[in-house]
């Protein structure tokens, strides 16, 4: 049983993450940054599902799971972690092992009009066009989807107090709609707080905003990781001036009860960027229009990890992230990777995307003074 908050997540026992794999089986994990497992759809039970069962039993025992990492991690270098979040938003007075779904991270399908460089076909549709996938090979990875999403029958909703959209891109598909509707046919959507990781391409539609005024809150985290070219070689191949532009209109057109937040990937291509985006943040969406300042977070690019850089690069990324207090966090995980020697995989990788998109990284991004 544990007995006090810093070995304690609520969403171990009240989270669930869940991504669809095929036609008939789902990917879980207590939330979008944990360590996940595939079970079978037909017969799933959130209160004994293997995968999270065993979690519990380890936080139980006081462990700190592998599947966890990213919140230790991030804790270690002085980063409010997902878990901290976690329990700040359940306010629960006395850490407990009470079994409840009470919130839902839905990546709802794969579907993207992006190809983001960290990214892969396993989580955009738009890698995998791009690769030229055949259907094995969507299926090899689980993304082949013929039937419509059936995991909803398998869980009690009543619940719920939050529910957050991941993808692919949540607002280009119509399941996040659909769970929206659910939620206010129990009635319980007024008492939920829903949140979206999105790149800030689309604009929601009519039905979404009638559905989001009936929400406690909503919060919509934009997936920015530079400004200008930078931002239009990282998340290709979207265009800057559209989607600040969106942005600027969903800041002054939602409804009262939206909040903003950026949720900034951060890898060995981008620590030169991030002074840029703390800048464009700063000026035009601290707050919304109701003065409820938004969040700036960050997580780590483990396929572009920053201890792959030269010692060079990374003492000249902190001299330059030590100008914006909001990045210590960063500086403080780039000091910790010092003592590792660097490779150059990850501009083998960023070679290999140019060849195939005619781009080219080292017109794009800062980091390439070093390389």
């Amino acid at each position: 049983m544990p007995n006090d908050y810093n070995n304690w997540c609520p969403e171990i026992y009240r989270g669930m993450f869940v991504d669809r794999i095929n036609d008939d089986q789902i990917r879980v994990a207590p939330c979008c940054q944990a360590g996940s497992s595939i079970e079978p759809i037909n017969n799933f039970n959130f209160n004994t599902s293997p995968h999270l069962s065993k979690l519990r039993q380890q936080f139980n025992n006081g462990e700190k799971p592998s599947a966890c990492n990213n919140c230790w991690k991030v804790e270690k270098v002085g980063h409010k972690s997902r878990r901290q979040s976690a329990i700040e938003f359940f306010n629960i007075a006395t850490p407990n092992t009470d079994v409840v779904l009470e919130g839902l991270d839905h990546s709802a399908t794969w579907a993207c009009n992006l190809a983001c460089i960290m990214c892969s076909p396993n989580s955009s549709s738009t890698w995998a066009s791009e690769l030229n996938y055949t259907k094995t090979e969507l299926i090899n990875i689980g993304r082949q989807f013929q039937k419509s999403n059936q995991f909803l029958d398998k869980i009690d909703l009543s619940s719920i107090k939050k529910i957050h959209f991941n993808g692919g891109e949540p607002l280009l598909n119509n399941d996040q709609s659909k769970l929206l509707e659910e939620l206010d046919k129990q009635g319980v959507l007024k008492d939920t707080f829903i949140s979206y990781n999105t790149n800030g391409t689309i604009m929601p539609s009519t039905k979404i905003i009638n559905l989001w005024k009936k929400a406690r809150l909503v919060k919509l985290f934009f997936s920015i990781d530079a400004t200008q070219s930078a931002f239009e070689y990282i998340r290709w191949p979207a265009k800057w001036e559209t989607v600040k532009s969106n942005l600027l209109a969903m800041k002054e057109q939602l409804p009262h009860n939206v909040m903003f937040g950026f949720n900034v990937t951060v890898g060995c291509y981008n620590l030169f960027e991030m002074v840029d985006i703390c800048k464009w943040f700063d000026q035009n969406l601290q707050s919304n229009r109701e003065n409820d300042q938004s969040d700036f977070n960050w997580q780590l690019a483990d396929n572009f990890a920053i201890k792959n850089l030269s010692q060079e690069a990374k003492i000249s990324a902190i001299e330059w992230l030590n100008s914006a207090p909001r990045l210590y966090g960063i500086v403080n995980h780039i000091k910790s990777t010092l003592p590792a020697v660097g490779n150059n995989d990850w501009v083998n990788a960023l070679d290999i995307i140019d060849r195939r998109r005619g781009t080219n990284w080292r017109n794009s991004l800062q980091i390439a003074k070093y390389y």
